[in-house]
C-alpha cells in the first residue's frame, strides 16, 4: 500500500464526520467550520469525487490535506494519523524504506494556482439554498415596505443558526462573494451583537451591493443611485426604482471607485444623513471622471441618522428632485 491507496481506503466524509457534525445536502454534506469559529455552515465535503472546501477559509483536498491543515502538522505526522485511523500498521511504499515528506507534499497538497490568486471567496450559486424561506421572519421587512417581489428578486431568506435575515452579496459577475445578515434579535445592543454584519470577512468592501441584479436598468437609465445599505436598495426596488445600489458602508472603496468608473455613467450619492460625502477623498476623485451628484437633507425631511428612502416614496423624491452638482 502507498499513500494515495491510504487515502483512497478511508471514506473522506466519515473521517471528516470526526470534526464536525455533517448535514446532506443533495449530492454535499455541509457543517460548522472545524479550521474557523462559525456561526452558519460553510465547510463543504463531497463523497464523490472525494474532496472537502472550506468556504470560510478558502481551503480544501482530501483527507490527507485536511490533516495536514487542521493539524498543523508534517507530511509524516499526518500519514501517521491516517494509517492510526484505517488500522494499518505496515510501511508504505512498495520497495521504499518510508517515504519523502516532501515527495507526499508535491502529490497531495492543495494545487498551486499559476493564474492571479482571488480576491476573495466565491461560493456555489446554489448557497442560498441552505437558508429558509420564514413568512414570519420576512414579515420584518415586509413591514418597513419591502414587498415579496422584491424580497425573492434579491433572494432574501432566513438563518435560524444566527436568527437573521440574510441575502447573497454577487460581484458584476453575477458570483455570491459574500452574505449579508440582519439580526432579528430585539436585545442584540445589549448582547453586543451587530444589527448588519457580514458572514466571511471583506478587508477591502469590492463590489456594490445590487449592481448586478441592476446592471440593465443602470445602463439604460445612464445613472446609478448609491446607498449605504442593502435595505434601501430593496425599498426602491418595490417602489420601482431599479437604477439602484448600495456601498454597504459610509464610504467609498478604492476599488468600489474603479468598478463604477467602468460603467460610464452618472452617480448619485444617496447616503445617510449624517454622511457628509464632501469629506470622501474617493468620491472627490471620481467627480473628475463622471457626472457625481449627491442628496442632501435641508428640509429637515429626515431624521438624523435616516436614509433618503427611510420617510417614504415621496420625500425621497424630493430629495432626489434637490439633488445637487458635485463640481
Amino acid at each position: 500500500m502507498d499513500i494515495e491507496d491510504l487515502v483512497k481506503s478511508i471514506d473522506i466524509v466519515e473521517f471528516l464526520s470526526q470534526y464536525t457534525d455533517l448535514e446532506q445536502r443533495g449530492d454535499e454534506y455541509w457543517g460548522l467550520s472545524p479550521l474557523k469559529s462559525e456561526k452558519t455552515p460553510s465547510f463543504s465535503v463531497r463523497s464523490n469525487p472525494p474532496f472537502w472546501y472550506d468556504y470560510s477559509s478558502g481551503q480544501g483536498g482530501n483527507v490527507y490535506s485536511f490533516v495536514k491543515v487542521f493539524h498543523k502538522c508534517s507530511s509524516y505526522e499526518a500519514v501517521e494519523i491516517l494509517k492510526k485511523y484505517a488500522g494499518f500498521s505496515g510501511e508504505l511504499g512498495a520497495g521504499r524504506q518510508k517515504l519523502a515528506a516532501a515527495s507526499v507534499c508535491k502529490r497531495f497538497s492543495s494545487p498551486k494556482h499559476t493564474s492571479k490568486p482571488s480576491k476573495g471567496t466565491v461560493y456555489p450559486d446554489d448557497y442560498m439554498e441552505r437558508y429558509e424561506k420564514r413568512d414570519d421572519k420576512l414579515d420584518v421587512w415586509r413591514k418597513e415596505g419591502i414587498s415579496d417581489a422584491s424580497l425573492d428578486r434579491f433572494q432574501v431568506y432566513y438563518d435560524r443558526f444566527d436568527n437573521r435575515l440574510v441575502y447573497p452579496i454577487k460581484n458584476l459577475e453575477g458570483k455570491i462573494v459574500n452574505v449579508g445578515g440582519r439580526t432579528l434579535d430585539p436585545d442584540f445592543k445589549a448582547k453586543g451583537l451587530r444589527k448588519y454584519t457580514y458572514y466571511a470577512g471583506w478587508g477591502t468592501i469590492s463590489v456594490v451591493y445590487g449592481l448586478y441584479d441592476n446592471l440593465e436598468h443602470i445602463k439604460k437609465a445612464g445613472e446609478v443611485i448609491l446607498f449605504e445599505g442593502c435595505k434601501s436598495v430593496l425599498l426602491a426596488d418595490t417602489w420601482g426604482i431599479r437604477n439602484t445600489g448600495a456601498i454597504l458602508t459610509s464610504h467609498l472603496s478604492p476599488t468600489q471607485m474603479k468598478l463604477l468608473l467602468s460603467l460610464g455613467v452618472r452617480v448619485v450619492f444617496a447616503l445617510d444623513k449624517d454622511v457628509d460625502i464632501l469629506e470622501d477623498k474617493n468620491i472627490r476623485k471620481i467627480k473628475n471622471y463622471v457626472n457625481v451628484s449627491y442628496i442632501r437633507d435641508t428640509s429637515g425631511l429626515l431624521d438624523e441618522k435616516d436614509a433618503p428612502v427611510d420617510k417614504g416614496l415621496e420625500v425621497f423624491q424630493k430629495l432626489y428632485a434637490n439633488r445637487r452638482s458635485y463640481v
